[in-house]
């Protein structure tokens, strides 16, 4: 739904002269780049767990399916 003229100019008027589309896409990218700073930490950690055989095998492969699934599932939600 498009927001009118008067709600477009009552949010720049807000938000310090910001088109609505910029603040938008300045929130993806940033939700964005953080899933994928957690996905990359995530795995980082788990695999050294499981280089220092504290983890097993079955782990490091359920952590890595799960950060893509995040990953998959928060793009397709969120940037489509």
């Amino acid at each position: 739904m498009a927001m009118t003229a008067a709600q477009e100019a009552a949010f720049k008027a807000g938000s310090g002269n910001v088109e609505p589309n910029l603040l938008h896409l300045l929130c993806l990218g940033l939700l964005i780049g953080f899933l994928f700073f957690w996905a990359a930490w995530a795995i980082v950690d788990v695999y050294s767990g499981w280089t220092n055989q504290r983890l097993k095998e079955g782990a490091m492969g359920r952590a890595v399916v799960r950060s893509v699934l995040l990953l998959v599932i928060s793009i397709w939600m969120f940037c489509s």
